[in-house]
């Protein structure tokens, strides 16, 4: 069995090696099994930074299909459904909204 196939739910930890960092922004949205793979954690990953600035931080919660109010909220613009309105543009740390951490600056 290729593990590349296995559901998300099966995946208990990854390395970002093969996907390369949330961070970079990157759409790996080319139909190959490890792009597939890596949309896959990639969109885990900023699930779960939802999840803690809106859940913990009590950060204001949006509508994905909403671009208008992501972009407002957020800041990134660049492909919202998937990215969730933490990026503004593709590849590179310089299109990642960086996490801002309640009272630290």
């Amino acid at each position: 069995e290729d593990c590349r196939s296995r559901p998300l739910e099966d995946v208990f930890t990854t390395h970002f090696t093969l996907c390369q960092k949330p961070w970079e922004c990157l759409p790996q949205d080319g139909n190959r099994i490890q792009e597939r793979l890596c949309r896959k954690f990639h969109g885990e990953w900023y699930r779960v930074r939802e999840d803690l600035e809106t859940n913990l931080w009590g950060r204001k919660s949006v509508q994905l299909t909403n671009k208008e109010e992501v972009v407002e909220a957020r800041g990134g613009e660049y492909q919202v459904e998937h990215f969730r309105g933490y990026c503004e543009k593709r590849g590179g740390k310089n299109g990642y909204i960086k996490v801002e951490i309640p009272g630290k600056k």
